[in-house]
């Protein structure tokens, strides 16, 4: 009898991956090459550990030496939509999202702002995302999206402007509400022209129950043929309610679960079109909770996350 086959997504942050000689956001903000060697070396061991298919990748600033990395591990395919910005020659500010993949990304393209009318101004995203499609053997084709939100800093104002901190949190949190809003709106227009199983992996800089993000996964009136995308997680936990989420992120001693792993009807295991029989979630956090400075010296402020889904076809 043959074995089901499963796939696993992971997303994470690689924080502030930028080879040497070039610098993050400062000019003082340069890895020397042992330095960047362990961030490489940490980045591979935390991939190796969650073995995933399909990686949505955060905070890249030297595209080149990360589709590098990635081949180097398994992943021959690898996209980006956009550039980072580079000031001075060698100082780099907003990183980019990656999309790493064993197997063939068969279409992928940037994720679009909405169109304005005389109703309303959407903003450009802070961070384009990508939509791809990737071509999984047996499984068959699937839509995967990759987003970094806006952060929660706030929006920085001219000297001219009025300046207070309220309104640059307020501008940061609508910044990051119609990025979640416009990227359903394209996945729901995918999803109807097209409708294949859809993950959306990412950093999305606030807890998915805030009144920003939950917009991605807020129910809505529509007919059941409609995308409707359900955390990962929670899909886990209903099999398993006894299991407590790690935090993705710490500030100070606060823990926060920032990164994400949404996915379509047919990866919910309660669902009438669904396609899988089971799902495992691991979240990487011990060097956030008990770093051992030898071997997380260079590790990323995030943990990663991986869904794996076992498919009953």
């Amino acid at each position: 009898m043959s074995k089901q086959p499963n796939l696993t997504i992971a997303s994470a942050n690689l924080f502030n991956f930028v080879a040497p000689p070039n610098a993050f956001y400062d000019f003082e903000n340069i890895y020397d090459q042992a330095q960047w060697q362990d961030k490489c070396d940490w980045t591979k061991r935390q991939i190796a550990e969650l073995n995933p298919d399909i990686i949505g990748i955060q905070e890249v600033f030297s595209i080149a030496e990360t589709e590098k990395l990635f081949a180097e591990i398994g992943f021959p395919y690898f996209v980006t939509v956009d550039t980072p910005h580079i000031e001075d020659d060698y100082i780099y500010s907003k990183p980019v999202v990656a999309l790493a993949s064993k197997y063939p990304i068969t279409h992928h393209q940037a994720v679009p702002p909405l169109t304005n009318n005389a109703e309303f101004h959407a903003p450009n995203f802070s961070r384009q995302p990508i939509y791809a499609v990737v071509d999984i053997p047996v499984i068959g084709h699937i839509a995967v999206y990759v987003c970094h939100l806006k952060s929660q800093r706030g929006t920085e104002l001219s000297e001219s402007s009025f300046n207070h901190p309220l309104l640059g949190s307020w501008l940061s949190s609508q910044q990051r509400g119609w990025e979640a809003l416009m990227l359903r709106l394209f996945m729901e227009q995918q999803y109807a022209q097209n409708p294949l199983p859809s993950v959306l992996t990412g950093d999305f800089n606030q807890s998915l129950i805030s009144d920003t993000t939950s917009l991605l996964v807020k129910p809505v009136e529509s007919d059941g043929l409609a995308l409707q995308l359900q955390d990962s997680w929670q899909v886990y936990q209903d099999k398993h309610p006894c299991a407590t989420r790690p935090a993705t992120h710490y500030h100070f001693a606060k823990g926060n679960v920032l990164d994400y792993i949404l996915v379509s009807q047919e990866l919910q295991i309660e669902s009438p079109y669904s396609l899988i029989d089971s799902i495992d979630y691991t979240t990487l956090d011990k060097h956030l909770i008990n770093p051992s400075f030898e071997q997380d010296k260079q590790a990323s402020d995030h943990a990663f996350v991986a869904a794996q889904f076992q498919f009953s076809l």
